[in-house]
């Protein structure tokens, strides 16, 4: 990765919860993907629903 993603990602990283959900919904308008990709992505978001959880909060800022 290069050293400008590393520090993008450290922003979003910092972005409180509800500025992260703006950002994702902007990235629809810089990432070339069609409404399907989208659909298929948001889809896939339950899938990673058991990581959500206490037992493992350590792990969630790393």
């Amino acid at each position: 990765m290069s050293a400008s993603l590393d520090r993008i990602i450290e922003e979003i990283v910092a972005l409180s919860e509800a500025d992260k959900a703006r950002l994702l919904r902007r990235l629809r308008e810089v990432l070339p993907l069609d409404s399907e990709d989208w659909a298929w992505l948001k889809l896939a978001e339950a899938a990673f629903n058991f990581w959500d959880n206490e037992s493992d909060a350590d792990y969630d800022h790393l």
